[in-house]
């Protein structure tokens, strides 16, 4: 019976030590989803995707209700358009290949006037109480991400050095694009 206590014991201690390690590396860190964010994202096509977006963001907790959280998720495509467009912006001043160079110019016009453009006319639409024209705006923010994506599926242009920017913000724009959707039903 003693040594049964002592391995119970022992595998508590164990337990609450892993506990520990993995919150202090970040495994266990993360707080719990709030109900609003899983009723915001359950519709969604990929749910998963719509909870990690928002649930990432501090500001997340204050948002009670789905027209909060979509305005925050069209926010958040916004912020993440200026992110990818430093990075392109950055990979274009250090390319020397003149055609990467010319790709890299293309892609740029398109996140700029395109998902950075398109991700604020959203918020500006969705807060004049638009919801349909911030809509048709994040669907030309996700045109305009796989534009770029598609120009370097063509020849001669080398493989993709933005597949990873372009798959985060089409995620990021889809989302918004689906919550600020189901605000109609």
């Amino acid at each position: 019976m003693e040594m049964a206590r002592r391995q119970i014991l022992l595998l508590v201690s164990l337990a609450v030590i892993a506990v520990q390690v993995c919150s202090k590396n970040g495994v266990a860190a993360q707080r719990p989803v709030s109900q609003a964010i899983q009723d915001a994202c359950q519709n969604t096509l990929r749910p998963d995707v719509c909870i990690s977006i928002l649930s990432s963001d501090p500001r997340s907790r204050d948002r009670k209700y789905p027209g909060q959280l979509a305005y925050l998720s069209i926010l958040l495509s916004n912020e993440k358009g200026k992110e990818s467009l430093n990075h392109i912006s950055d990979l274009e001043k250090q390319t020397t290949d003149p055609y990467l160079k010319k790709v890299l110019n293309y892609c740029y016009d398109r996140y700029d006037l395109g998902a950075v453009g398109a991700t604020a006319k959203a918020l500006g639409h969705f807060n004049d109480g638009e919801a349909g024209r911030a809509a048709l705006s994040l669907s030309d923010c996700t045109a305009k991400v796989d534009e770029c994506d598609q120009v370097f599926r063509s020849p001669p242009y080398p493989p993709s050095v933005l597949a990873e920017t372009d798959e985060i913000m089409l995620k990021y724009c889809y989302v918004a694009l689906e919550l600020v959707n189901s605000l109609g039903n």
